[in-house]
């Protein structure tokens, strides 16, 4: 059993042209975390989420190497961000789609011990991708989850056999 047993195939995608309002929008419509960002020839490129954001949204004195490590002492600064939120909509997802580690995308054909670990490590979603880069889907914890519920189904009805004969 393997990654592609456990593939979101019809994953929500959108080009680096995309900008974060679209991003932002999408991401609240559909309820979901990120989105892979892939380009016209279907090639990965990255994911876009809330998280590629949180960094643009601290002032620039937490962002600097050195920087103030604790904002626990600001009041009032909720504004601030949204102001930052307004200036970020309408760039392009280009500049801001977090690269991906190597090691978080997925190849279809990863055996689903490795998979649960790399989610496990990473977080999730993950991307999947072919040999050539090209997007396949994603895999969750919610679509590995699922997966194996279905198998422990036929581990069970297995074993109920087992016992009958």
């Amino acid at each position: 059993m393997s990654c592609k047993d456990a593939l979101i195939k019809n994953a929500i995608t959108l080009p680096p042209e995309a900008t974060v309002n679209e991003a932002l929008r999408l991401i609240d419509e559909r309820e979901i975390r990120t989105i892979p960002v892939v380009d016209a020839t279907n090639r990965f490129i990255g994911m876009f989420g809330l998280h590629c954001l949180m960094e643009d949204l601290l002032p620039m004195a937490a962002r600097m190497e050195g920087g103030i490590t604790d904002l626990g002492f600001v009041e009032g600064g909720a504004p601030g961000a949204a102001k930052r939120i307004r200036k970020l909509a309408p760039l392009s997802l280009k500049g801001l789609v977090e690269r991906t580690d190597k090691s978080a995308v997925l190849s279809p054909d990863l055996p689903m011990l490795e998979v649960i670990r790399r989610l496990a490590e990473f977080g999730s979603p993950l991307p999947v991708v072919d040999e050539n880069h090209g997007f396949i889907g994603l895999v969750s914890e919610q679509s590995c989850l699922s997966f194996l519920n279905n198998v422990l189904k036929d581990v069970e009805a297995e074993e109920k056999e087992e016992k009958h004969d």
